[in-house]
């Protein structure tokens, strides 16, 4: 088996998530499942919303080819992504491909232990505006192409800079999503 893992705050799940979710299952046919691994706390960024926010809005894009992992929550505190990497290849006995999009590649020289990381798991890098892919990629990377790749600049920063602002967020999220932060007053 194959996987391929999105790991992120989510803070909220955007449609730009979503597009990347669905253009790597079309685009990548060997991978049989992408797997959606909320951080329980992100390295470098605080958390918004709760882990418990998160997660439930993240069920909006569960699939028969996406489901979620909480291997990052159970650990609380700050996970790496080579733990999360090696705890996901034994449980499930699969091949990895982890996702990233194009504004991570240039912060590969700050991860933990980036060596072995690249030994365990290949990286799909996904085209994310307005950050350029390098002219060169690192080892063990490669970039989901396509001429019709619908690519985004939409970020969960955004997102809630603009529901703090009082501006409308319709179609950047999913409407299950949307209707989720209203109901519980999130990010105001």
């Amino acid at each position: 088996m194959k996987i391929g893992i999105l790991g992120g705050s989510f803070d909220p799940p955007h449609i730009g998530h979503y597009f990347v979710i669905q253009q790597v299952l079309e685009l990548c046919p060997e991978i049989d499942k992408v797997i959606l691994v909320p951080a329980y706390q992100h390295q470098w960024k605080p958390a918004f919303a709760s882990v418990e926010d998160r997660t439930s809005m993240l069920q909006y894009f569960i699939n028969q080819r996406v489901e979620i992992s909480d291997i990052e929550i159970q650990r609380k505190g700050i996970s790496y992504t080579i733990d999360t990497i090696k705890q996901l290849k034994a449980q499930r006995g699969a091949e990895v491909y982890w996702i990233v999009g194009s504004d991570i590649v240039y912060e590969f020289e700050r991860w933990d232990r980036k060596d072995e990381l690249i030994k365990e798991a290949r990286f799909l890098v996904f085209p994310r505006d307005p950050y350029h892919l390098p002219k060169k990629l690192p080892e063990g990377f490669e970039c989901i192409q396509d001429k019709y790749l619908i690519t985004t600049n939409i970020s969960s920063t955004t997102i809630r800079q603009r529901i703090k602002m009082g501006k409308d967020i319709t179609y950047l999220v999913p409407e299950k999503v949307e209707k989720y932060i209203i109901a519980h007053m999130l990010y105001v």
